[in-house]
This record gives C-alpha cells, structure tokens and sequence, in this order.
C-alpha cells in the first residue's frame, strides 16, 4: 500500500534531486527532529521522527534502505537486503561468482570454504564493531557504496541501489578548523569526503541523505562540496501543528 505525504514539500524536492541524478549527497536540515505526519491511503494518520518518515516514504524496489542512527547499529529497513548486501560484499571479496563458488567447492572444499567463512566473518565483525563507533560505521557505510556499484563477469554484484540515511550528521562532523578536531572527528571528516566527492558514487545509483539542524554545524570540508545538496524541512504551519494536537490528545485518551 502507498504512504502519502501530507504537506511535505521537502521531501518531493529531495525526491526530485535524487531521481534527476543532481546530486547523490544530499543534506536535510531545520527541522529534523520533529514528529512528520504519516498517512495510509485508508488509515488514520501518525506522526513519526524523520528518520522512519523518510524510509517508510522511500521503501521502494530497487531501493535497500540503510541508516546509522549515533551510538546505535548500521540497520536495514528490510532484513533481505542486509543478506544481500552481505552476500554481494561476499562476491566483491572474493571475486567469485557463486557457481564457480560451487565448483571450487568440490575441488578443494576446505580451502574454499575457509576463506567464505573468513569474508563472511569481517562482515559480521564490521557490523558489530559498527555499534557505538561512529568513524568505523561511516567506512563500513562508504564500503557498501564501493560494493553496490562493483561488477563481476560485467554484472553488478549488487541489484539495487542503496539510501543511506544518517541521523547527527552535525555531530559525526562537527564544524571547526580541522587541526582543532579530534583525531576520529578528522578521521570522518576524510571519510565523507572521500565518499561524497568519489566520481563512481557522484556518477552512481547510490545515495547519502544526512540530517542535521543546520549546515553550518558541519564540518566546512564536507558543507561546501558542491556534490552536497541541501534541502530545508520547515516548521509546521499553524494548521499542521493543530492537527497533531488533535491527534495527540485523541491517541493519549485510548
């Protein structure tokens, strides 16, 4: 069933961005941490944080959603996606595809499947260390683009195309002269940048959307490349902000 926006310019803009192929990077900032109404075609209404009004709105096919909320886990929105990225970084990794996999499997089975196990192992072990570690999540986040868009045999690895979604982006990468920050803060600084300024990612299917009150909070190394878009979420107009008050009070007398 289709979710339907209601009164949310922003996001038909980011949409626009992201399907013309303008930008691959894109920044949301304002008013991100507020509640965004919601709305089945034949449901009542509810108000969500941005971060599951964006995926609910975005959940797609063709799209795997992923995002990375501060201190929290790399997390997909649909579980499947999440065994085929690990089965795609599993190909990139080892550059077989899965029949010569099969074969090799009969030839020299415990080589073969020592080395399935090792890959498949750093992929868990990077998920893992990804928890609460902000700078290795972004380069877990940067590597899964690389992924996405790779080939074997002149076919992509991966199906889709990814949506990343990450939430504190001002605090991942916080604006000040960069010989002032500390040596992780520095550490993403590089990361993003390299990312966003990648030609196969400008040039790719992929997308970043970062969510942060203000660009100014940001580091100006990744605020000022122009790969990076910024889209505004205003306030809620008098009439929205009254229908959430209705529905508030509604939902806390249930």
């Amino acid at each position: 069933m289709k979710h339907a926006a209601a009164d949310h310019d922003f996001l038909r803009t980011a949409g626009r961005i992201l399907n013309s192929g303008q930008a691959r990077a894109l920044m949301l900032t304002g008013n991100v941490y507020d509640l965004f109404r919601l709305s089945l075609d034949d449901s009542p209404p509810e108000y969500v944080p941005l971060v599951d009004f964006l995926t609910r709105q975005w959940g797609l096919e063709g799209k795997a959603l992923v995002v990375y909320e501060i201190n929290g886990p790399i997390r997909f929105v649909r579980e499947q996606d999440r065994d085929a990225v690990k089965e795609a970084w599993m190909l990139w990794r080892t550059g077989r595809t899965p029949d010569q996999i099969a074969i090799d499997r009969m030839l020299s089975s415990s080589k073969v499947s020592f080395e399935q196990e090792a890959v498949s192992e750093a992929f868990e072990t990077n998920m893992r260390t990804a928890i609460g570690n902000p700078t290795v999540a972004l380069e877990v986040l940067r590597q899964m683009c690389l992924c996405s868009r790779s080939t074997l045999n002149g076919k992509p690895v991966f199906k889709k195309d990814l949506i990343v979604v990450i939430e504190a982006a001002d605090l991942l990468l916080p604006a000040g002269e960069i010989i002032n920050l500390s040596d992780a803060d520095r550490h993403r600084v590089s990361v993003c940048h390299d990312w966003f300024s990648d030609p196969g990612f400008v040039s790719g299917g992929d997308a970043v959307i970062l969510l942060a009150e203000s660009r100014s909070l940001l580091s100006q190394r990744i605020a000022r490349l122009p790969q990076l878009l910024e889209v505004q979420v205003p306030a809620p107009a008098f009439d929205a902000r009254r229908h959430f008050i209705t529905w508030f009070s509604q939902d806390t007398r249930k």
